[in-house]
């Protein structure tokens, strides 16, 4: 992190001692990303330095699925969602290669929703479906503004041509993935703060801590000045 940092305060000493610069353009682009779809507002510093601000939105994704457990049948549904809202500084090194770093405020959930459809059997008592209960795990980063470094070939904002076209390779910084966990029924004991069952879930996961960013966007400059 301490390294992450370092890097950050770098590119914004880069951008405020670029800022008098001459030949400054602005620009819009399109992208699709690891992150989702979306835009970028694009102002060209020099040929060394772009600052972006944008945003990505991936639709939800479902899927339904049945598994056992302890003798019980249940059905699920898992939904995943994610998307940005981005703040970038771009540095040149080359005139077509690139760091990239900055900010998002990350909007990545995913939710698990599920219940029994089979009754418990213990030797000659069952126990319906519906007294055994749902459940709902909801997954969010543990950071919701994330920090973000990356690479990337080509530009963001053209300076010669109109058209630009970037490829980026990243990740965000999403800290270990909090867990919330609600049920019912003979399920209730799971979401009991005191048993501790969503932070081992927490733990088990918690090298979960990225999420990589690979990115594609095509850019026109509407303004140069």
């Amino acid at each position: 992190m301490k390294k992450l940092f370092s890097i950050l305060i770098t590119l914004t000493f880069l951008f405020v001692t670029s800022i008098n610069a001459q030949n400054m353009g602005l620009g819009i682009a399109l992208k699709a990303s690891t992150m989702g779809f979306g835009g970028d507002v694009a102002l060209g510093i020099n040929k060394s330095m772009d600052v972006r601000l944008g945003f990505d939105m991936m639709g939800s994704f479902s899927k339904n699925f049945n598994f056992k457990e302890s003798g019980i049948n249940y059905n699920a549904t898992a939904t995943f969602k994610t998307g940005s809202i981005t703040a970038l500084y771009d540095y040149y090194i080359a005139n077509s290669f690139f760091v990239a770093g900055g900010f998002g405020y990350n909007l990545f959930n995913a939710d698990v929703t599920g219940k029994a459809i089979s009754n418990l059997v213990y030797g000659d008592i069952q126990i319906d479906k519906d007294k055994v209960g749902t459940f709902n795990y909801k997954i969010n980063p543990g950071m919701k503004i994330s920090p973000y470094l990356g690479i990337g070939f080509g530009r963001t904002l053209g300076t010669e041509k109109n058209f630009s076209f970037a490829f980026e390779i990243g990740t965000f910084y999403q800290g270990s993935p909090d867990i919330t966990i609600k049920t019912t029924g003979l399920l209730s004991p799971t979401s009991n703060p005191d048993l501790g069952k969503a932070k081992e879930l927490e733990s088990q996961i918690s090298q979960y801590c990225l999420y990589p960013v690979l990115k594609i966007s095509l850019s026109y400059r509407i303004l140069k000045f």
